[in-house]
């Protein structure tokens, strides 16, 4: 575990720097979860699925007063920093952790994590991997990470760009992968895939068991198991929740698919890509759904 300090003056524990800097750049600067006529109020219930190390309620708590916030991270190395990072920094917020996933239904299921992206733990390693543009070259894939770790400061602009034009020569690629491993592969701490067993539940059985009347915003980033989250709402509760953020990976159609079905249970949906380059090529969507009618 480490202490990274956040341009906005706190400091969070996390298994690495840079995996803080992605999601910061995501929740606080460019606000991705307050996009394309997402609400959020004082006094609102979030869901937070997919919690990680935390940052998402870190920013809710900062920006609104009264919030319930019922976060949800399975892994358990992850979820003892979200524990700390809650400790420390949401002490007086009314959020309570679950060392759990949500599901289609409640079981035990095995999740593929590595300590060096822990943002990327899955039930379903091998469909994130077909999902991903299989014409996407070597040299794109290094540009698209170059210029990503250029928008959260980890590499200047200046080399971003010479790798760039190092990496388009063919006699110079090893070189150019050579300098990208140690300006940015030693940020991570070397370690191996993990398979971890974790519990999983429903949504509708964390509603009944916590008495949960509404629910303002539900927010799923959740490595491919988003459908089987949302086939674990019962169709009573479908009518409690507001308004939807879901990351998606568009394979087999999925995102069309998601759209439709949310469409299906009245939700007027927008579709959008963050402002990442290797999103583009591992095919990374964002919905948002917001109910056409009041929430009882």
């Amino acid at each position: 575990m480490k202490s990274v300090s956040l341009p906005n003056g706190l400091t969070i524990s996390a298994l690495n720097e840079a995996e803080v800097k992605v999601l910061y750049h995501e929740i606080f600067v460019q606000k991705s979860y307050l996009k394309h006529g997402i609400q959020v109020a004082d006094g609102n219930c979030i869901f937070d699925i997919g919690a990680n190390i935390g940052l998402y309620a870190i920013f809710l708590a900062q920006s609104f007063s009264n919030l319930k916030i019922l976060a949800f991270e399975p892994i358990p190395d992850i979820f003892s920093i979200l524990q700390d990072n809650a400790r420390n920094l949401l002490a007086d917020s009314d959020i309570k952790l679950f060392n759990l996933g949500l599901s289609d239904r409640s079981r035990i299921a095995q999740f593929e994590f590595n300590p060096s992206l822990s943002f990327v733990a899955t039930m379903y390693a091998q469909e994130l991997t077909d999902c991903v543009q299989q014409e996407a070259s070597e040299y794109d894939w290094v540009k698209a990470i170059a210029l990503d770790l250029q928008k959260i400061s980890l590499i200047s602009s200046i080399s971003a760009q010479l790798l760039i034009k190092i990496l388009s020569i063919p006699l110079l690629r090893s070189l150019g992968l050579a300098i990208l491993n140690k300006l940015v592969l030693g940020n991570f701490e070397k370690a191996s895939i993990q398979q971890v067993n974790c519990q999983l539940k429903t949504v509708s059985e964390i509603i009944q068991e916590n008495n949960i009347a509404a629910i303002d915003v539900m927010k799923i980033d959740a490595e491919g198991s988003e459908f089987d989250i949302l086939m674990g709402i019962e169709a009573a509760d479908w009518k409690k929740i507001k308004q939807f953020i879901v990351e998606v990976h568009d394979i087999n159609d999925r995102l069309q698919k998601m759209l439709s079905f949310f469409e299906s249970h009245g939700y007027n949906t927008i579709a959008d890509r963050e402002d990442w380059e290797v999103h583009k090529l591992m095919n990374i969507f964002t919905i948002y759904a917001v109910t056409r009618e009041p929430v009882l």
